[in-house]
């Protein structure tokens, strides 16, 4: 009897679905990261994932916000009350490529752009050898002292400038990272990816990045610059970061949505006890 063959035409499919598994499963990982992060000196007041910025489509991976207690300016109520002081967004990718969806010319900008950015240090150096009336008053330290750079008289430094500013412009113009900083939503903006995937000298002007290592311990590798957003931008953020946990809290307590907006109950999601594995992208 001839031997007969069979071919299982849904492999391809089987393999992709195992792709696009691992991935989410990845990118998971990558959130856990940067909020685990988040609590582990100066714990948030409340931070969530996959929130909303200023339109529905634009969701950020995580955002988190700080308050402090002040004085109540009203006669009725609490003597003191809580103000948001400080919002942060993280956007967390795999890979370098899903940094720049949108810029086919991406490997030409990206060399160009780091070095910029390499010649610019040099040249803030070299400004504040020769121009020291530039540095701003105020400041203990010099690595904590700020300088008024754009005054300088020093022509390279405003070339340089317009060089990072359009290469930025290329890279960035019409991204979710473009977005969500125009949005002026968050005081800090950072970018989270696996160690060494992104350098500090590729990022839009502002964004620091979070290196996350393969047991998930986040180094910052580049600090964010605080952009000091307005205080009604900050209570946006933090009302849909009060959503956003809302919604979390509804799916870990078994109650779902149906097409016409009524609540109904579901078997509530198993807790992981055991210790998961770290990051595995490849």
């Amino acid at each position: 009897m001839p031997e007969q063959l069979f071919f299982d035409l849904d492999f391809p499919n089987r393999r992709e679905a195992e792709q696009r598994r691992r991935l989410r499963a990845n990118r998971r990982q990558l959130r856990r990261a940067v909020v685990r992060w988040f609590f582990a000196d100066s714990p948030p007041a409340a931070c969530a994932v996959d929130v909303v910025t200023r339109i529905s489509r634009i969701r950020a991976d995580v955002a988190a916000f700080w308050n402090r207690s002040v004085r109540n300016p009203h006669a009725h109520g609490p003597r003191q009350i809580l103000e948001p002081t400080r919002t942060v967004i993280v956007e967390c990718h795999l890979q370098r490529d899903e940094c720049w969806p949108d810029c086919a010319r991406a490997l030409e900008i990206l060399p160009k752009l780091r070095e910029y950015k390499a010649r610019l240090v040099e040249v803030e150096n070299r400004i504040r050898e020769r121009e020291p009336h530039l540095r701003a008053d105020g400041s203990l330290f010099e690595e904590m002292a700020e300088w008024r750079y754009e005054d300088t008289r020093d022509r390279e430094y405003h070339r340089l400038k317009r060089q990072i500013d359009k290469a930025e412009h290329a890279l960035y113009h019409g991204t979710k990272f473009e977005r969500i900083r125009s949005a002026a939503l968050a005081d800090l903006l950072y970018l989270a990816v696996p160690a060494g995937t992104v350098q500090s000298e590729e990022l839009a002007d502002g964004w620091g990045l979070l290196w996350v290592q393969d047991d998930l311990t986040v180094t910052v590798a580049a600090p964010a610059q605080s952009k000091d957003c307005l205080p009604e931008n900050r209570l946006h953020l933090v009302q849909n970061i009060a959503a956003a946990a809302s919604r979390a809290v509804l799916f870990r307590e078994g109650i779902r949505t149906d097409s016409k907006g009524r609540r109904y109950f579901v078997r509530p999601p198993r807790a992981h006890r055991k210790p998961e594995p770290g990051l595995a992208v490849g």
